[in-house]
């Protein structure tokens, strides 16, 4: 999934939403982006980022047409898709 698929999927959410990463079928919050001019790197961590705050580090970004991939350990996993789930308030990339 390329940056904006992911920008123009969740744009009608909450910006207090909280995003998580699907990885080998375990849930882990999002904690970290990185963006190159290449790629947008999504790491896991303790705390969940919200909606908001993802969209305030990547404002200012130009050439959102890069893929988008979640990091395990040293493995790089291609964004699919986006799980949304109002009931709690989160949202899981997959």
């Amino acid at each position: 999934m390329k940056l904006t698929n992911l920008l123009q999927l969740t744009n009608d959410i909450d910006s207090q939403t909280k995003l998580f990463l699907t990885i080998n079928q375990q849930v882990y919050p999002l904690a970290k982006l990185k963006i190159s001019s290449k790629e947008c790197l999504l790491y896991p961590g303790k705390q969940a980022m919200t909606k908001g705050k993802m969209i305030h580090l990547v404002k200012n970004i130009h050439g959102f047409d890069i893929p988008t991939y979640m990091v395990n350990q040293q493995e790089l996993l291609p964004v699919f898709g986006i799980q949304i789930l109002p009931e709690q308030n989160s949202v899981r990339l997959t």
